[in-house]
């Protein structure tokens, strides 16, 4: 393999100005699993200090590559090298011990520890065989604090909210010295401030002469970030170039392989019907009295910071978390919603945050996902089976219409990249042919042109006469969407916005204002 493409400062001022020595190279790398080529004789470099963006469709092979890179898959073909060196990694701590640190793009960590304790994993500071817990705790809080995570680091894992979670990820292996850091989506789920602070990790990180390889498919922070940037599709590489010669829209047309139509499809207005769903003085928890109505075909957005309480509102609307005081209507109808089965028969839906903990079963089939809600409606009635022809049927079917790339219905769900299970639980809640339709974040994690099915759906969705709530932390997609704004702010109503005044300045005002 050629040498890497010499490194050209970035229109921002990032990066080194010479040539970077390279750090983990990958030479005609290569690895299938049943039915899948993964990776097919992928050659890729990765330069001492260099910030190095690697992008693709959900599929092209970047998950697969990154698991070889840093021990979790054995290549069928093809070397690895350490600086310069041919190196053999059988399990994930030989690349630890080499300074290689992956965070990965689904939550890993120990729910049952402390936030320090998950921050210190495997370095306690210890003395005549006992742990310095004061020590732990007092490193881990300094380390949390380099990138703004304002949290009690004794908390358990299990209590902090996948953001915090994530952030206590990348804490993790800043307390490790890495000298490589695999970033895999690290912004799904932050907020703008907590972007900016991992923004300002990277550059630390780099200016400390530590390697990032940063997988996104939020293309304009690979585009403010890195120095570089490789682009795979269909387990291959389709070329790596100099960051500065890149533009948005030459990157999409790579990814995708043709150039990209208007970004968000035309939404429009709602009906001026009784609503579908009202909720009045909603209290539990950090959320105190939100009230807000759903009409028919309306997209209400919901905004706010990270911990305002986006997440905690429909949750507990969907009966997920309990509620200490309020009432909800559907259609007119009080319904209990103590429970999710009682909002599934009301008609409502739920894309959670996380979807691998709350949204999807991984062990499980495709299909067993995806009519999980609806099971009933296949199964012989009185015999306690499945028509799994039938059931099969209506699987390929939404599946297909959603593009997600499998081989098969029964394979289980954790064998999919992100996106295409994101796909999977989208295809789920369209089954259920609900009224109420609940998407948060329902984009994390996937490609620019799955983005845009997803976008595509939910204006169908709309244009159908369901009610959509919608949570993104990408305000674009919140401005590009809605009809109508709700912006949180420590678990109360910060302020409305209509379309007319939809913009991501407005806001962001509400989510600061005082």
């Amino acid at each position: 393999m050629t040498a890497p493409a010499p490194v050209v400062t970035g229109e921002n001022g990032n990066g080194p100005s010479a040539v970077p020595e390279t750090l983990l190279e990958g030479r005609n790398l290569s690895k299938a699993f049943p039915g899948v080529v993964a990776l097919d004789d992928v050659s890729v470099a990765f330069g001492r200090g260099e910030v190095h963006g690697l992008v693709g469709e959900n599929g092209a092979g970047k998950s697969t590559l990154l698991k070889v890179l840093s021990g979790i898959y054995l290549s069928d073909a093809g070397e690895i090298r350490w600086e310069g060196e041919p190196v053999s990694f059988k399990v994930p701590p030989d690349a630890v011990k080499l300074g290689i640190e992956v965070i990965p793009q689904e939550l890993s960590l120990a729910p049952g520890l402390s936030a320090a304790e998950n921050i210190m994993m495997g370095i306690f500071p210890a003395r005549a065989g006992r742990v310095r817990w004061r020590e732990v705790n007092r490193e881990a809080k300094r380390i949390a604090e380099t990138i703004h995570l304002d949290i009690d680091v004794r908390r358990m894992a299990a209590s902090l909210s996948p953001a915090e979670q994530r952030l206590v990820m990348i804490a993790r292996a800043l307390a490790r010295n890495a000298r490589l850091v695999i970033m895999d989506e690290p912004t799904v789920s932050l907020a703008e401030t907590e972007v900016t602070a991992l923004k300002k990790v990277v550059k630390r990180l780099q200016a400390d002469g530590v390697t990032v390889v940063y997988v996104s498919h939020r293309l304009d922070e690979v585009l403010d970030l890195t120095d570089r940037i490789t682009v795979m599709k269909d387990g291959r590489v389709v070329g790596t170039s100099p960051t500065s010669g890149v533009t948005k829209s030459s990157l999409i047309e790579q990814i995708i392989g043709h150039s990209l139509a208007e970004q968000f499809p035309d939404t429009a207005a709602p009906t001026a019907a009784e609503p579908v769903l009202r909720v009045r003085d909603l209290s539990g928890g950090r959320i105190r009295d939100v009230s807000f109505e759903l009409r028919p075909g309306e997209i209400l957005g919901l905004a706010g910071l990270v911990g305002s309480g986006r997440s905690e509102v429909v949750r507990m609307v969907f009966g997920a978390d309990p509620r200490d005081a309020g009432v909800i209507e559907v259609a007119g109808k009080v319904e209990k919603m103590r429970h999710p089965r009682h909002a599934i028969a009301a008609g409502l839906a739920l894309l959670p945050e996380d979807r691998r903990g709350q949204g999807a079963v991984v062990d499980m089939s495709i299909a067993a996902n995806v009519t999980l809600p609806v099971l009933r409606r296949f199964a012989v009635k009185g015999f306690g089976f499945v028509r799994q022809r039938q059931e099969a049927k209506a699987v390929k079917s939404r599946i297909e219409r959603l593009g997600l790339n499998t081989p098969s219905t029964q394979r289980p769900l954790k064998f999919l990249s992100g996106g295409n299970q994101q796909k999977a639980l989208v295809a789920k809640w369209e089954l259920s042919e609900a009224s109420v339709f609940i998407f948060d974040e329902p984009t994390a994690g996937v490609d620019v042109g799955a983005k845009q099915e997803i976008y595509g759906l939910i204006a169908e969705l709309a244009r159908g006469g369901a009610g959509i709530i919608l949570i993104s932390s990408e305000l674009e997609e919140i401005v590009g969407l809605a009809h109508r704004v709700i912006v949180m702010r420590e678990g109360e109503v910060a302020g409305e916005l209509q379309r007319g005044a939809l913009t991501e300045s407005a806001i962001l005002n509400l989510c600061f204002a005082a």
